[in-house]
């Protein structure tokens, strides 16, 4: 797949604030990760739980989450740094009054 928003395995510097506001857009990728941003509209949630062959980190820029690893849930808000290993069931939604707006990377590249 093209790499979206930067060139395969170069250097490239991305201001996310560019993107905020963007329900999933991907900035920048190589062969062994992408980064992207996600903004959720407050009440609403990233989609429905997932399961990644790849890791993913999340962390969280702007607003609440209330995000869901296996059984257990977890608050997360500005500064939140979120590790989802492989193969772990999860779900990302925004509780609060304001857009969630939070950057992920994933290794290897997802999407």
């Amino acid at each position: 797949m093209p790499p979206r928003g930067g060139s395969r395995d170069a250097v490239s510097v991305v201001n996310v604030f560019a993107h905020r506001g963007e329900f999933f857009r991907v900035l920048q990728e190589t062969q062994r990760s992408q980064t992207a941003v996600m903004t959720v509209a407050p009440a609403a949630d990233a989609g429905p739980p997932e399961v990644h062959d790849a890791d993913q980190i999340v962390y969280v820029v702007e607003g609440e989450a209330i995000v869901t690893l296996g059984d257990d849930e977890h608050k997360a808000g500005p500064g939140a740094l979120v590790m989802i290993p492989a193969g772990t069931r999860h779900h990302v939604r925004n509780p609060g009054p304001t857009p969630l707006f939070f950057v992920t990377v994933y290794a290897p590249p997802e999407y």
